[in-house]
């Protein structure tokens, strides 16, 4: 399964209670896909970059990167021009990149239909699927995320919206790789991690992963108010202790000069026990 995170949402969750156990370990993997360059990622984490805006596509790659996340939605991070035609917008991109050699991820928002048909009132995420930006923009696109977060905490609702924009998807790039958001704090709103763990199991047989953001109030998200990684960190716990995974939440220092290269090395047991290390996963009592 794959994990996507933005750096920012990243170093957020390194530093939080239990954090480090799940990036030393099952977070460290190819599966877990960071944007940005930072010093917490995994090792093993694959790199993308991450624009709003065409402008941003090729100047955001670095060396090292697979690929490019391209966000697109109504707010001033993206050109309106670009949020007028979505599409032509991730065609354009889509060029670039392959020049590249990288791939294209795109997440446009919801909320491009308040632009895209401005005299539209009713409600968004129907009149997303009307217009069928999903299916026209997948062609573009090797990986395709929905941007189902602002209803997350309605499994029922969720998982719905997630199976018809990944249909469209599908029908239009059978080979698109499909992830759905996820976030820790949507707008501000408070959230209850057993509504996200009913999103995961409703959902994993339909996308391949998720985009698991965790923000804070700023240009890209004004309403959203305290970061919430200690949500993030809950539910990556029980969504591997569910696949079999079990997270290294507390490690002796021998045990983790081997297994971790982190440089933050203090405070990790906070009085929790190791029971049994065996092939790399270990179990604890907490």
């Amino acid at each position: 399964m794959i994990w996507m995170f933005a750096g920012s949402g990243l170093a957020k969750l390194a530093v939080a209670a239990g954090g480090a156990a799940l990036l030393s370990g099952p977070l460290n993997t190819p599966d877990t896909w960071v944007m940005g360059r930072i010093s917490y990622a995994p090792p093993l984490a694959t790199h993308l970059a991450s624009t709003s805006s065409l402008r941003g596509v090729v100047g955001a790659m670095k060396i090292g990167d697979s690929g490019v996340v391209l966000d697109v939605e109504r707010w001033p991070l993206t050109p309106i021009e670009e949020q007028r035609h979505p599409v032509r917008t991730y065609r354009l991109a889509s060029e670039r990149v392959a020049r590249q050699g990288k791939f294209l991820v795109a997440t446009p928002a919801f909320d491009l239909v308040k632009v895209a048909a401005p005299h539209y009132r009713g409600r968004i995420y129907p009149e997303f699927i009307r217009l069928d930006l999903a299916g026209r923009i997948a062609p573009y696109a090797q990986v395709y995320e929905i941007q189902a977060q602002g209803i997350e905490q309605n499994p029922a609702q969720y998982r719905s919206l997630v199976n018809e924009i990944a249909h469209q998807v599908r029908e239009a790039n059978p080979g698109a790789t499909i992830l759905a958001g996820l976030s820790t704090n949507p707008s501000g709103k408070v959230v209850h991690v057993a509504s996200l763990v009913r999103d995961v199991r409703d959902t994993q047989g339909i996308v391949q992963g998720y985009w698991l953001n965790i923000p804070q109030a700023g240009l890209a998200c004004p309403a959203c108010g305290t970061a919430k990684p200690t949500v993030a960190v809950r539910l990556l716990r029980k969504i591997f202790r569910e696949n079999g995974v079990f997270v290294i939440c507390c490690v002796w220092p021998q045990i983790f000069r081997e297994m971790s290269t982190f440089q933050s090395r203090n405070n990790l047991c906070m009085g929790e026990r190791v029971s049994n290390v065996q092939n790399r996963k270990i179990l604890c009592i907490v």
